[in-house]
């Protein structure tokens, strides 16, 4: 699906979610994540907006000026004006904390601990381990007898 159709002096532009978040992921270091792209065509001829969100751990103001220029540089031909943004990401104990399957683990383990006592959360948990230790045995063997 295209985000948008733009003429250009350059002839036509089709730019899709998939193609824009590829293009813009092959243009930056190893050490930056890409973390989302936001179009929006604007209401004036010569440009639409484009919100990329980038995070960074220790770049300095320098580096992430340099980068701002060159997508400005790059995009800018094309009728695309890109606004850049940079997170910070989550780590540690509140990345966990905002994981909703982190969630409803803890709300499951009360309910079987409420419900079924110690005994059966101790005997949930250890059969549940168990079936996921050899589903995913099994994948490997099976893998292994596919390459031969």
């Amino acid at each position: 699906m295209y985000f948008l159709w733009k003429n250009t002096p350059y002839g036509i532009i089709r730019i899709s979610c998939e193609g824009l978040y590829e293009f813009a992921d092959g243009m930056i270091k190893s050490k930056l994540k890409l973390y989302s792209i936001t179009l929006m065509p604007s209401g004036r001829k010569e440009h639409a907006d484009i919100t990329i969100v980038f995070s960074d751990d220790d770049l300095n103001p320098e580096s992430r000026k340099r980068i701002e220029k060159h997508f400005d540089a790059v995009l800018k031909p094309m009728g695309l004006k890109p606004s850049i943004v940079w997170a910070i990401p989550e780590r540690g104990i509140m990345q966990a904390l905002t994981n909703p399957y982190v969630w409803a683990g803890i709300a499951s383990s009360f309910a079987v601990i409420i419900t079924a006592g110690f005994a059966g959360f101790f005997w949930t948990v250890f059969w549940g381990t168990s079936a996921w230790f050899a589903v995913h045995g099994l994948a490997l063997i099976s893998k292994r007898i596919r390459r031969v």
